[in-house]
C-alpha cells in the first residue's frame, strides 16, 4: 500500500476502484454554472440530501468543508484540484480515510447550454470495510453501488434544478436514498 497524507484524511492508494458518473445537460453558460458550484456552502441549496454544508476552508485548491446529510452521516471534502470555470477534483470521506474521489467537470456545449457531470471513483473496500468480505461484496453490488448511482444523478439534477429555477432544492426532491438521507 502507498497512502498518501494531508491533513487529516488518507487516500489509500491501490484499491479496486468502482467508477459513477452523473451528467446533465444545463441551459446556460458554463461561466454561470461555475459561479455556482464554486461558491461556498452552495451544497445546502442545491443538493437533496444534504441537510448543511459547512464551510471550513475556501481557498481554491485546499478548500474544506462538510456534508451533514439527512440521516445523520457526516463526510469532509478536500478540494485537491481546482480549475476555475471547468470544474474541481476532491476527496470525500472521514476525518480518517477518503472513501471517493470526485471529479465536477463543467463542459460547454455551446454558447448558452453547458454539461456538469460528476465522477466518483468509489473506495467501496474502504466505504464498507466493516463488514466481512463475503458479505461486503454483496452488499456492494445489491446495495452500495446502485443507490451511489442514484445519489449522483440526484445531485446533477439538484444543481440543474437550482441554476434554473433559482430556488433550494428540497428534501429528497429527486427520490429518497436511504444512504443519505431520511423519509
Amino acid at each position: 500500500f502507498f497512502i498518501l497524507y494531508h491533513k487529516k484524511m488518507e487516500l489509500i492508494k491501490n484499491q479496486r476502484i468502482d467508477n459513477i458518473l452523473g451528467s446533465v445537460d444545463i441551459d446556460i453558460k458554463s461561466s454561470m454554472i461555475w459561479d455556482v458550484i464554486s461558491s461556498p456552502g452552495v451544497l445546502k441549496k442545491c443538493h437533496p440530501f444534504c441537510q448543511d454544508n459547512v464551510v471550513l476552508n475556501w481557498c481554491g485548491a485546499g478548500s474544506e468543508d462538510v456534508i451533514n446529510y439527512y440521516n445523520g452521516l457526516t463526510l469532509n471534502r478536500y478540494f485537491t484540484k481546482w480549475e476555475a470555470g471547468k470544474g474541481f477534483e476532491l476527496l470525500i470521506g472521514n476525518n480518517t480515510y477518503a472513501t471517493a474521489k470526485v471529479n465536477w467537470e463543467i463542459t460547454p456545449l455551446n454558447s448558452n447550454r453547458s454539461n456538469l457531470s460528476i465522477h466518483i471513483e468509489v473506495f467501496s473496500d474502504i466505504a464498507l470495510k466493516k463488514f466481512y468480505l463475503p458479505l461486503r461484496i454483496l452488499i456492494k453490488y445489491l446495495y452500495f453501488l446502485p443507490n451511489m448511482k442514484k445519489y449522483i444523478q440526484s445531485v446533477v439534477l439538484g444543481v440543474k434544478y437550482y441554476i434554473e429555477s433559482n430556488s433550494s432544492v428540497k428534501k429528497n426532491q429527486f427520490g429518497y436514498n436511504k444512504m443519505f438521507s431520511t423519509k
